[in-house]
C-alpha cells in the first residue's frame, strides 16, 4: 500500500507540474481585449442580440452599457423570452428611449428548442447586421468592447471571436467553486488552441460570442443547436468542424458579468448543462470524477495517510497545484489565495458533476427556466 501510495503522489507530482507549464504557456497566448487597438476605419454594421428570461435584476443596466457602445453602426435586439417578472416592462422602457433598441416579445416555445436558442435564433432572424453579437442579459460592457472586438477580427480576418468576461460573485466559497471550474475548464479546453485550424480545441463563450452574419448562415444557426444547453461552446464547435477562423481575447476589465449570486444557485445552474458537457454518459462523468478525485482531491488526504517521502511528494503536488491554480486565476481575476482551497473546490464540483447527472436521470431530462426537456431530445442533438 505504501508503495501504491507513492507512486501516485509521483504521478500527481507529474500531472500538476505539466498542467501548470501548459496553463501558464497557454494563457499567455490569449490577448486582452482591453489592449487591442481600435482602427481609424471599421466597417459593418453588428446586430447585438440578447436573449433574455427573468432577468429584472441585470437587464436595465447590461442594455444600457450596450447603448453606451461608441460603435457607430448598431443595433440591439432583446428578445424576451417568456419572462414572467418585470423584464418585459424595462424592455420596452428602454427601447422608448433609445432608437437603436428593439425589442421582440415571444409568448410560446415551439418543440425541439430550447428557450434561450430560440430566442437567440429569432433575435438573429430579425438581424440587419454583418456581425452577430450573442451576450447574455446580465453582461455589462465596457463602452469600447465591441469596437476593440471588432477591429481584432478584421485585422485577423476573423469569422467567430469568444471574450472570456471577468466573474464577479460575492462569498469565498462560491468563488472557490467558480475559480476552480475556470481552472479545469481552462485546462480542459485549452482555449489558446482555439485558433489553430487544425486543433480539435474550439471555444465559444456566452457572454460574447461575435460571428459574421455569414459565418452563422454556414454553420447552419442555432437550428443546428436547438438542444444543446452548452450552445455557446457548440457554436464554437460548428465553427471549428465548417474550418472557419475563431479566436478568443481575454476580457478582463472590459466584459463583467456576476455569474452566480449564491453557491446554491451555481450548483443548480451546472444542472443545466454539466452532464451535456459530458456527452450524457455516466460512464465518461464516472470516469471525470474519479479522475478528479485521484489527482486534485486525494492529495490533500493523503497529506494524512503517508510519511516520509510520499508525504513530502504529496505536499509539493498540493503546493504545485496552488501556484497552477493562483496563475490562471489572474486571467479570471479571480483571488489567487484560493489555490489552496482546489482540493476543496474540486470536491464541490465533483458534487455538481454527481446532482446533475443523478437529476438528469431522475426526472428524465433537465429543467431549466420554468420548462423541461426531455433527455431522449437532448440526446439527440449530437454534433
Amino acid at each position: 500500500m505504501d508503495t501504491f501510495l507513492l507512486i501516485l503522489a509521483v504521478l500527481t507530482l507529474i500531472a500538476a507540474c505539466l498542467s501548470t507549464v501548459e496553463l501558464s504557456l497557454g494563457n499567455r497566448r490569449i490577448k486582452p481585449l482591453r489592449y487591442t487597438g481600435v482602427l481609424d476605419k471599421l466597417y459593418g454594421k453588428v446586430s447585438i442580440v440578447v436573449a433574455a428570461r427573468n432577468e429584472q435584476r441585470h437587464i436595465r443596466q447590461a442594455v444600457e452599457s450596450l447603448m453606451d457602445q461608441d460603435y457607430s453602426q448598431l443595433e440591439i435586439i432583446v428578445v424576451n423570452d417568456r419572462s414572467t417578472d418585470d423584464t418585459a416592462a424595462i424592455c420596452n422602457d428602454l427601447a422608448r428611449s433609445h432608437d437603436r433598441l428593439r425589442v421582440i416579445h415571444i409568448t410560446q416555445l415551439p418543440g425541439g428548442w430550447l428557450g434561450k436558442n430560440h430566442a437567440l435564433y429569432i433575435g438573429a432572424q430579425q438581424a440587419s447586421g454583418n456581425y452577430l453579437l450573442f451576450t447574455d442579459a446580465d453582461v455589462i460592457m465596457h463602452p469600447t468592447a465591441v469596437s476593440r472586438a471588432i477591429s481584432f477580427m478584421q485585422q485577423g480576418n476573423l469569422d467567430h471571436l469568444a471574450v472570456s468576461p471577468q466573474a464577479s460573485q460575492k462569498g469565498t466559497l462560491l468563488n472557490i467553486l467558480v475559480g476552480t471550474f475556470l481552472y479545469l475548464f481552462t485546462l480542459g479546453k485549452k482555449p489558446w488552441k482555439a485558433r489553430d485550424r487544425e486543433s480539435r480545441f474550439y471555444m465559444g463563450i456566452g457572454t460574447f460570442n461575435l460571428i459574421t452574419a455569414d459565418a452563422y448562415k454556414k454553420i447552419g444557426t442555432h437550428e443546428r443547436i436547438a438542444m444543446r444547453p452548452d450552445d455557446d461552446m457548440m457554436l464554437g464547435l460548428l465553427v471549428k468542424k465548417n474550418r472557419l477562423q475563431q479566436d478568443v481575447l481575454n476580457g478582463i476589465g472590459m466584459i463583467n458579468i456576476e455569474w452566480y449570486a449564491s453557491l446554491g444557485e451555481m450548483v443548480r445552474g451546472l444542472e443545466k448543462n454539466a452532464f451535456a458537457g459530458l456527452g450524457y454518459s455516466v460512464l465518461f462523468a464516472v470516469f471525470t470524477c474519479l479522475c478528479l478525485f485521484t489527482f486534485m482531491v486525494f492529495p490533500a488526504v493523503a497529506v494524512f495517510l503517508t510519511t516520509g517521502v510520499a508525504r513530502i511528494v504529496n505536499l509539493l503536488a498540493l503546493a504545485v497545484w496552488a501556484v497552477s491554480y493562483a496563475d490562471n486565476a489572474r486571467f479570471w481575476k479571480i483571488p489567487l489565495w484560493h489555490g489552496i482551497a482546489l482540493p476543496l473546490g474540486t470536491a464541490l464540483l465533483i458534487y455538481a458533476i454527481a446532482n446533475a447527472v443523478y437529476r438528469t436521470l431522475r426526472s428524465g431530462g433537465i429543467d431549466w427556466r420554468d420548462t423541461h426537456y426531455p433527455l431522449e431530445d437532448l440526446k439527440a442533438n449530437r454534433l
